[in-house]
C-alpha cells in the first residue's frame, strides 16, 4: 500500500454494499460497490459515480467493475484492478487538493514498487479532471471527473472510464468532448446525475 501514515483519526468507513476485494490477491471480487465516507481533516471528500439520467447506469461504474469480473482470470486485469482500488483509497483518504502534490506509490504483485500522480487536469477540456492508473501491457486506465461541492461536502464525480492502447486514443478524446457536454448539463441539474442527499456515494 502507499507509504503514507494514515490519519486513523479522522476517517470514518461506512460499508454501503458489497466489496469483495481481498486486495486482489487471489480472487479479486467482481462485486465492487464500496461506499466510503472519508473525512480528510475539516474536508469531507467522497467520490459519487454519476448515472445517466433517466437511468440507474453508471458509466465507470460499471466499466471498474467489468474490470474486476475479468481480474478473476487475467492476470493483467487482477493487476489494474487492484492498482484502482488502491488509488481511489488513496484519493478518498489524502483528498483532491494533496493528490494534486504527492505520488500514489504501493507494489506491484511480483513487488516491484509502482509510482504515479494519480491526478491530473484534463488539458483542453478544463475543468475536467482525470484519475489514471498506467498498468502495462493492459494499457492506461482513465475516470474522467469533476467537483462539486454542497456545502461543505467536496464530491468527485466519477463522469467514464476508459482503458486508452495509445497515447493518442481517439477514444479518449471523444470520450472528453462527451463530458464537456455532461458537465455543462450536470451544472443545470446535478441531482439526475448524483444523490445529493448522500447515498450511493463512495
Amino acid at each position: 500500500m502507499g507509504k503514507h501514515p494514515a490519519k486513523r483519526d479522522t476517517i470514518f468507513v461506512l460499508l454501503c454494499g458489497v466489496f469483495s476485494y481481498e486486495e486482489v490477491g487471489e480472487g479479486a471480487g467482481s462485486a465492487f460497490r464500496l461506499c466510503f465516507y472519508v473525512v480528510y481533516d475539516i474536508m469531507k471528500t467522497q467520490i459519487a459515480f454519476a448515472k445517466i439520467p433517466g437511468t440507474k447506469f453508471e458509466p465507470a461504474f460499471e466499466f471498474i467493475q467489468q474490470i474486476g469480473n475479468e481480474a478473476k482470470n487475467d492476470p493483467g486485469m487482477r493487476q489494474l484492478f487492484a492498482l484502482i482500488i488502491r488509488g481511489m483509497k488513496f484519493l478518498q483518504t489524502y483528498g483532491l487538493q494533496e493528490a494534486f502534490k504527492q505520488h500514489f506509490v504501493t507494489d506491484l504483485e511480483d513487488g516491484r514498487p509502482y509510482t504515479i500522480m494519480i491526478v491530473k487536469q484534463l488539458k483542453g477540456h478544463i475543468p475536467l479532471l482525470e484519475f489514471r492508473i498506467n498498468a502495462r501491457p493492459v494499457g492506461a486506465f482513465r475516470v474522467f471527473f469533476f467537483e462539486h461541492y454542497v456545502q461543505d461536502r467536496q464530491i468527485l464525480v466519477f463522469a467514464n472510464a476508459v482503458l486508452k492502447q495509445t497515447t493518442d486514443d481517439p477514444a479518449f478524446e471523444a470520450m472528453a468532448n462527451q463530458i464537456d457536454v455532461m458537465y455543462a448539463d450536470f451544472l443545470k441539474q446535478p441531482e439526475q446525475y448524483i444523490n445529493l442527499e448522500g447515498e450511493g456515494l463512495v
